[in-house]
């Protein structure tokens, strides 16, 4: 299987510089608005689909060994000295 090259300093200047240009002699109100938009845009394209999500989710639920309801407790290095 042949892998994808991604050249992520490269692009992520050229989001940058597209930005700069965008917001070039805008107020800081308008460059605040711009951004919460985009934040905005981010959330809805992110918004969680029906299929693999939920078995990831399924994935992450605690483990029936949880450390805090064991029976037996050993002593910290620094109580033992």
């Amino acid at each position: 299987m042949k892998g994808t090259r991604v050249r992520a300093v490269e692009m992520v200047r050229r989001i940058r510089d597209r930005q700069a240009r965008a917001l070039a002699g805008k107020s800081a109100a308008e460059i605040i608005a711009f951004y919460q938009a985009a934040g905005v845009a981010a959330t809805q394209d992110a918004a969680p689909s029906r299929g693999r999500s939920t078995q990831a989710r399924r994935a992450l639920k605690p483990t029936t060994r949880d450390p805090r309801t064991a029976k037996t407790r050993r002593a910290s290095r620094v109580a033992r000295g």
